[in-house]
């Protein structure tokens, strides 16, 4: 082979890892936010759609004269720890779940050119013999702070695009406007379940994959819950998964190793316990941790801290104790933390809510049935080191 040769097909499978990794990172991926890694996109489109269905089995669709690409990601496993975010960082509320879909359907009906105040009214009229009790009252300000919050969340992710005047003041009053453009293409890609909600019945029938029921299509289903956990979740625990992913996952172990490292740039770490896809680079995920200097971040990292030090790996403790340890770290970190948490019970409870919350994001502890949060093997990466010792002179 001769050097030409090896250094386009080196470029070649270098573009596919990074379009692999880009889109991983931003299902929804627009020409706008990145231009060069979207043309990467559209020039690797028949093997990105290609390996996409035959591995995790999602679906992608790349329209480049729409200017964006959708990875219609299905998830490996029920998680409630990837919430959709306000401005702020604070995790959507049921209120603004209601919204956002009330909101999608109203901009179904809506034109291409429109504004907040007919979206309102739209959202309003849908909503209004709502049985369930989301009908939307526009004259109450807490409503349309909700309101626009789901507003801001279809702009990041381009299904709006403000032409003129500020969404946000329709929060603080009513008579505030802004003429926005929908894009119906990205609307029409947005909601990513095998399964329409018209037809599923409950959330949780969206999920609901036909595959075969064949020894193939077990084999199949296997493969795909497998793999979708190791791109999306920081832990695999062999014991999360189920007889026929376990038997998949144990005769498919090199396979799986080799498409991991090559193909998306992260190889696997084994442990007793379970593996992890490592992301050297950081540019997967969609958070990291340890990173940044949040309060909650610090409470979080000194909570696994703790729980490693204690030695209680895969076992269970009471949220009280965990409570009472923030409520000691809060006094010694006072001058640092936020004074967002109050310096009393309820306050500490709430910082240790949000701390533990993200632990369990990233597979450091899991809530159990009684209440009770079950600390996983993970744990033990953020056991404290030994003090180095100063060598003698």
């Amino acid at each position: 082979m001769s050097r030409l040769v090896q250094v386009l097909e080196d470029d070649e499978r270098a573009q596919r890892v990074a379009a692999i990794r880009a889109l991983l990172a931003s299902p929804l991926l627009s020409a706008s936010s990145d231009p060069e890694i979207f043309r990467t996109v559209v020039r690797q489109r028949a093997y990105l759609t290609e390996w996409f269905a035959s591995h995790p089995g999602w679906r992608l669709v790349i329209d480049p004269s729409g200017g964006y690409a959708r990875l219609h990601k299905v998830p490996g496993r029920s998680d409630t720890t990837k919430p959709a975010r306000r401005a702020d960082g604070t995790p959507f509320d049921r209120r603004r779940y209601a919204l956002l879909c009330l909101t999608l359907a109203a901009l179904d009906d809506a034109p291409v050119q429109t504004t907040v105040g007919r979206i309102a009214a739209l959202v309003e009229e849908a909503s209004a013999d709502d049985e369930e009790g989301v009908a939307f009252d526009p004259s109450l300000a807490a409503e349309r702070r909700a309101f626009v919050d789901a507003l801001r969340l279809l702009v990041s992710l381009g299904v709006l695009r403000v032409r003129d005047g500020d969404a946000d003041r329709y929060a603080h009053t009513r008579e505030g406007d802004a003429l926005l453009d929908v894009n119906e293409r990205v609307l029409g890609q947005l909601l990513a379940a095998p399964i329409p909600p018209v037809f599923a019945g409950t959330p949780e029938g969206m999920l609901d994959e036909q595959l075969p029921d064949t020894d193939e299509g077990q084999r199949l289903s296997a493969r795909y819950r497998v793999i979708r956990r190791l791109l999306e979740d920081p832990v695999l625990y062999y014991d999360d998964l189920d007889a026929r992913a376990f038997d998949w996952l144990d005769h498919s172990r090199g396979f799986l190793y080799a498409l991991l490292e090559d193909d998306v740039g992260m190889p696997i770490e084994r442990r007793r316990e379970g593996l992890a896809a490592i992301d050297p680079e950081g540019l997967v995920t969609d958070e990291r941790f340890p990173d940044g200097g949040s309060t909650v971040r610090h409470a979080a990292l000194l909570l696994a801290s703790h729980l490693a030090k204690q030695g209680e790996r895969d076992v269970a403790v009471e949220r009280g104790a965990l409570v009472e340890v923030v409520t000691a770290l809060q006094a010694d970190h006072s001058e640092r933390w936020s004074k967002q948490y109050s310096a009393d019970e309820q306050g500490a409870a709430q910082l240790c809510e949000e701390a533990v919350a993200l632990l369990e994001a990233f597979g450091l502890v899991r809530h159990e049935g009684d209440g009770r949060l079950r600390v996983r093997p993970a744990v033990a990466r953020f056991s404290p080191g030994e003090p180095k010792k100063k060598r003698a002179r």
